[in-house]
């Protein structure tokens, strides 16, 4: 749905960097909030105090996707900082982006992300990445499956923010990548277009049950209840301040979160686990950095500035943010214990894998009440707060993306 201008200021007030009086700011548009929002804000004031000139940042939440699709020109920024990989490549946006040129050299790997296939153009920067194939529990505790089919947790021992959907497509993501590599890289293979058409084979509903009875198993039907009214942040909570689950599927971005609220040396984490002989999984995501068209040259300087490697040595509030957890760079190894191997495997790692849902757009694409978020929450309380057999829940699930997908 188109968001009028309008709409768009009542609902996400700017913060306004100051900088040269008269000049108009360069507008930045961001999904963050809260400590997020806080930590970009400080990055952005060493540009204005390097080269006087204002910034508008403003939080558009899950509305960016709306946002850049928007008919009024005057609603697009200037630069948007998307989380969502797919939103690059959506016919509207698309046009809408002006390549980079100049600045750094990004890795390769991130490089093709961001770049069509045939095309030599990149058409945005990493400002962030993520692992998201961790699995977080407390010190002390020595648990992990050798593998996902002896994954059998008891009723309460899992916590799950399954109000987010998000949260319930990086679980699909992890299962369906460590159950059929071959299904995944079909979808999206690396640099190409991808065939929705690997959506209909059989492996895709072999892993939704296995996801689903991992699921089954971990609630009963009041805890899957609760679980579908708890956020992630809560999940975290769960683990390392009630104390009322083991473990938890998250990113390397809950540590911050776990730290703030279990304090520090609490935590230790493995990798999510694999299936039979197969490698682990391991899905990666991340922040780009896009210039818009209509910022002109400036956008294509702060882009390049704000993503830029640091120099050996360097201080700044981007370094000081990956040196204290819950942000991973392309370009910096985190100070912090408990992050150096995931950062190592998003710089190394030879299976690394693209997060699915935030490479879909049109009817699959996420969203919470949308798309395959949706499919996945439809499963999750299926299996956990009602009464339907995993089986049959997992094929209900996947005629539900197969017809999205064919839409």
């Amino acid at each position: 749905m188109p968001i009028s201008r309008r709409v768009l200021l009542a609902a996400v007030p700017a913060v306004l960097v100051a900088g040269c009086a008269g000049q108009p700011p360069l507008r930045v548009a961001v999904v963050w909030s809260g400590e997020e929002l806080r930590r970009f804000l400080r990055v952005v004031d060493a540009y204005v105090a390097a080269f006087r000139r204002p910034v508008s940042v403003y939080s558009a939440g899950d509305n960016i996707s709306a946002l850049l699709r928007g008919p009024a020109e005057d609603v697009i920024p200037d630069v948007a900082v998307i989380p969502r990989l797919g939103l690059l490549f959506d016919p509207v946006v698309r046009p809408r982006i002006r390549p980079r040129t100049g600045g750094h050299a990004q890795p390769e790997f991130w490089r093709r992300l961001v770049t069509p296939r045939g095309s030599g153009e990149e058409l945005g920067a990493w400002f962030k990445i993520a692992n998201k194939s961790l699995v977080w529990q407390r010190t002390g505790e020595q648990w992990a499956p050798a593998s996902l089919t002896s994954w059998q947790p008891r009723p309460g021992s899992l916590a799950i923010g399954a109000a987010d959907g998000w949260v319930l497509s990086d679980w699909f993501e992890n299962v369906l990548l460590a159950y059929a590599p071959e299904v995944y890289d079909g979808l999206f293979p690396p640099a190409e277009r991808g065939n929705q058409a690997w959506w209909g084979v059989a492996q895709v509903t072999e892993a939704l049950t296995l996801l689903a009875t991992i699921w089954r198993e971990a609630f009963t039907h009041d805890q899957g209840r609760r679980a579908l009214t708890m956020q992630f942040h809560d999940s975290i909570l769960d683990v390392f301040s009630y104390r009322t689950a083991d473990v938890v599927a998250a990113p390397d971005f809950a540590l911050p979160v776990i730290e703030l609220y279990g304090g520090r040396d609490v935590a230790r984490h493995f990798p999510f686990p694999r299936h039979g002989d197969k490698p682990p999984p391991l899905v990666v995501g991340g922040d780009v950095a896009v210039a818009m068209r209509g910022g002109g040259q400036d956008a294509l300087d702060f882009v390049n500035w704000l993503t830029r490697p640091r120099a050996a040595g360097e201080r700044d509030a981007l370094t000081d943010w990956v040196d204290e957890g819950g942000f991973l760079t392309p370009y910096r190894a985190p100070s912090h214990p408990l992050l150096r191997a995931p950062a190592q495997a998003l710089s190394r790692a030879e299976n690394r894998h693209y997060d699915l849902s935030d490479r879909l757009i049109g009817r699959l694409e996420g969203g919470d009440g949308r798309g395959l978020w949706r499919v996945l929450t439809e499963l999750f309380t299926d299996v956990t707060a009602g009464t339907v057999a995993p089986a049959t829940a997992a094929a209900a699930a996947r005629e539900k993306i197969v017809e999205g997908a064919a839409r």
